[in-house]
């Protein structure tokens, strides 16, 4: 075998290392809001195959195809007799899988566990593939540097330990990118466009917002016109063109091929998907609430107010590095160096033009629009960011003739080491880094930014270690999946709706049902729809208090100590 042959497998082994280290480190420890929610629909799209009713593999807005295909091969490999028990589809919202799957002897946490590890192997795939088509365009340590710096983000890795969409979608967006690029390019190889196409497919397959990549995607296809048009401006325009409908039909190929669904439903899907998507976008809310796609009602949300919300968000949650990094990068179009200013050109633009879409995206349709949801904002100012750092330091190798080459691995060493150390400070959350920074200057000091249930296992875990574990209930606020794969002993879920003082016989209910109430007080202490629920159980001592990072994040009380001014003031909750 070749010395380079061998060099390359060792690269790549190290990669492997590299990326699997931090996302399978105790991927066990923690449940997310939404996980629990994901297991239930995965569950579904499970027996729906099994039971060949593909037309039941639809979710709502987005296919989430991808997640739940990956969910259905946990359940396969942990649960498999769950297809043909005749229990037909679970109401998710009930959290009815939990106890069916206790009844059968099986662990939700186990499920979760298993789909985890699969999504990080299947992310771990694309990460080298993105690895392989950045070597086409960059020189090999630069394409080493500038996706280990992306992938050590801290918000961006947490989301690859989640049972989310968001990972996939940031990585098959970037591949479908890049392998764009290559083709136009760099090596005219069918395989690229095709490689390209499949990728944006699965990513539409994953969530319908991947649709922003068209953006980029636009940008590079004039960017091939204005670079032939000496050849004549028609011609340019039919040969982008061209490329545009094989790329587009081979994103609608996959879509179809790798949708069961869509084998005998397409209408249905693709109403469901994007009806629910124009609904959310346009109406601010799903089918099931507008009732209809009322075309007379559609506005899109322009106010600056909500897009600077969300950048806001994206420089709370990035580190000064990235920002160092994505200020230095904005050097780049201006190299001179003419082997590799067009490359240089091309990635700033590119990539710089994939984070502004989905934030403008995200920013400008109605909805929710939590910090997640522009992941692939995250990857692109990320690679961006590592980018410009390489070619600065770059520069001053080139310039300063006493900085040798050891002081630029030192230098670039130094600050990869830096940006993973400030996502493994949070482990094995990550995704509560804060830029210390904006934390200084005040930003989100009250509170930290929608937190996703971290903590809430330390508060069972604690509970769990009493004597009375086994018997004594729980009544938690996201109780399920976050307390109850944790604890042993029964848990209720406190519903949002109980704080709204029309609903307090079922809050005072469950109350007096349980031995202990869990506050999530990171969350329920800043909304305001909480505030009076707050106030109330204020006048009460908790048992045990959680903190992290600095912020009380978790009140547990004991219900035998609440004394009757409490349940008075939660009765008259308004």
């Amino acid at each position: 075998m070749q010395r380079k042959n061998v060099s390359n497998i060792l690269l790549y082994l190290v990669l492997t290392a590299v990326f699997l280290a931090p996302r399978l480190a105790k991927i066990d420890s923690f449940v997310t809001l939404d996980e629990p929610h994901w297991l239930s629909m995965g569950a579904n799209f499970y027996y729906a195959l099994g039971q060949r009713e593909f037309e039941k593999t639809v979710y709502e807005y987005q296919p989430a195809v991808t997640t739940m295909t990956i969910i259905a091969f946990a359940m396969f490999l942990y649960f498999p007799e769950y297809r043909g028990l005749g229990q037909g589809y679970l109401d998710y919202e009930k959290g009815l899988l939990d106890p069916f799957m206790a009844e059968y002897g099986k662990d939700p946490l186990m499920l979760l566990i298993y789909s985890r590890i699969i999504q990080i192997f299947v992310l771990l795939v694309l990460f080298l593939v993105l690895f392989y088509l950045l070597r086409k365009f960059l020189p090999q340590w630069a394409a080493v540097f500038a996706l280990a710096f992306a992938m050590f983000d801290p918000f961006y890795l947490s989301q690859h330990r989640l049972m989310n969409h968001e990972g996939m979608v940031s990585l098959f967006v970037m591949i479908s990118l890049m392998a764009f690029g290559v083709y136009l390019f760099k090596d005219a190889k069918l395989f690229f466009l095709l490689l390209s196409g499949a990728a944006a497919g699965f990513a539409q397959l994953s969530k319908s917002s991947a649709i922003a990549m068209l953006a980029a995607v636009g940008v590079m296809l004039l960017w091939q016109i204005v670079q032939e048009r000496g050849s004549g401006w028609g011609k340019g325009f039919l040969n982008a063109l061209k490329t545009l409908v094989i790329w587009f039909t081979v994103l609608v190929v996959t879509y179809f091929v790798f949708w069961p669904g869509m084998w005998v439903a397409p209408g249905k899907m693709l109403y469901e998907v994007y009806g629910n998507a124009f609904s959310y976008a346009f109406q601010g809310a799903r089918l099931t609430v507008t009732e209809e796609l009322d075309v007379s009602q559609f506005s899109l949300n322009t106010r600056l107010a909500d897009i600077w919300e969300i950048i806001k968000i994206l420089l709370y949650r990035t580190t000064p590095l990235t920002w160092l990094g994505a200020l230095l990068s904005f050097a780049l179009p201006f190299t001179r160096d003419p082997e590799t200013a067009p490359r240089n050109r091309l990635f700033f633009t590119l990539l710089l033009t994939n984070a502004v879409a989905f934030i403008l995206l995200i920013g400008i349709a109605q909805g929710r629009n939590s910090p997640h949801y522009i992941l692939s904002s995250y990857i692109s100012l990320n690679l961006l960011a590592g980018l410009g750092w390489f070619h600065a330091i770059q520069w001053l190798v080139n310039r300063l003739p006493s900085f040798r080459q050891t002081g630029q691995v030192a230098i670039l060493s130094l600050v990869i080491f830096a940006q993973a150390g400030s996502a493994l400070t949070n482990f094995p959350y990550y995704f509560t880094y804060r830029n210390p920074l904006l934390y200084a200057a005040g930003w989100f000091n009250e509170f930290p930014h929608f937190p996703y249930c971290e903590g809430l296992e330390r508060a069972a875990q604690y509970l769990a270690d009493l004597p009375d574990a086994d018997t004594a209930t729980v009544f938690s606020y996201y109780g399920r999946g976050c307390v109850s794969y944790y604890y042993p002993g029964p848990t209720i879920s406190y519903r949002p709706y109980y704080s709204d003082g029309e609903h307090t016989e079922d809050l005072l209910n469950n109350l007096r049902a349980s031995e202990y109430l869990i506050v999530y007080y990171a969350n329920q202490g800043q909304l305001a729809h909480h505030q009076n629920f707050i106030n109330a159980m204020s006048k009460a001592e908790p048992f045990h208090v959680i903190w992290l990072n600095g912020y009380e994040y978790v009140r547990i009380y004991k219900v035998d100590d609440l004394g009757p001014e409490i349940y008075e003031a939660l009765a008259n909750l308004k």
